[in-house]
């Protein structure tokens, strides 16, 4: 069994081209937020990478529209890309299905919409990735490629790693105990993570990161605690080939259900 993490652009788009079991990892906030949405009541997720996509999106199937631009809702859109907010208002929503884009998370799945599973990860639903990866690996025997959406490498003695490599790592610790073997690279930095946690939290890691500072500074404080909150959800977006959807202007749409 193959597992790798490896990020940005490049690690989604090995996925595509390996025909992998593809998971992303946007920990603050896209990865966060879409399993949180699906708990709480939405039924489908359906991801574009362009703001102009979601409102021809939106003419073509008739869902809201949720995400953000550097962190922020955009003026048209009717919710943000907060976990937060859609654990209060997902149950409540004009539709069960939504269209989602952000800044990073949403490019990551069109670039690796072309694998063979794509999952959302977080460190909410660390666990319940974990398990599903081993569940369909079972059933098919593919390479695992975990996404960190933006990653500057490893997490090291001397480098921390940004919030989607934390995350990421956090993932490949549970795909381990779900009984995944690992490469002795990711099991050394699963140590690393380790003993940064046993002198801080996960939440305290992920307000240090860059993306945490900036989120600090938009008073998104709480959905950094949500974000950090260890396996606290089960559910697990997932797409496959057959829902990528092509829209009349020939954009990509991948729709994510439980």
């Amino acid at each position: 069994m193959v597992v790798n993490i490896f990020g940005n652009e490049a690690g989604a788009k090995m996925a595509s081209e390996h025909n992998a079991i593809a998971i992303i990892v946007d920990v603050l906030r896209a990865s966060t937020t879409i399993p949180t949405a699906m708990a709480n009541g939405l039924e489908e997720i359906c991801v574009v990478q362009e703001v102009a996509d979601c409102f021809q999106a939106q003419k073509e199937i008739g869902a809201f529209i949720m995400g953000e631009r550097e962190c922020v809702k955009l003026p048209e859109f009717l919710y943000g890309n907060s976990p937060v907010e859609m654990a209060a208002v997902a149950n409540s929503c004009p539709t069960k299905k939504a269209i989602f884009t952000s800044s990073t998370g949403a490019k990551r799945v069109i670039e690796a919409c072309e694998a063979s599973y794509l999952l959302i990860g977080s460190i909410i639903n660390a666990k319940a990735v974990a398990e599903k990866t081993l569940t369909l690996w079972e059933k098919e025997v593919k390479p695992i490629v975990i996404i960190p959406a933006f990653t500057e490498g490893p997490i090291t003695k001397e480098q921390m790693g940004t919030e989607d490599q934390i995350g990421s790592v956090l993932i490949a610790r549970e795909c381990l105990k779900s009984g995944i073997q690992l490469s002795q690279d990711i099991l050394h930095e699963i140590h690393v993570l380790e003993r940064f946690l046993q002198e801080q939290t996960i939440e305290e890691l992920l307000r240090k990161t860059a993306h945490g500072k900036k989120l600090l500074e938009l008073n998104f404080v709480k959905d950094i605690t949500f974000s950090s909150n260890l396996n606290s959800c089960e559910v697990v977006p997932i797409a496959t080939k057959e829902t990528i959807r092509k829209l009349q202007t020939n954009a990509k749409m991948v729709c994510f259900r439980k």
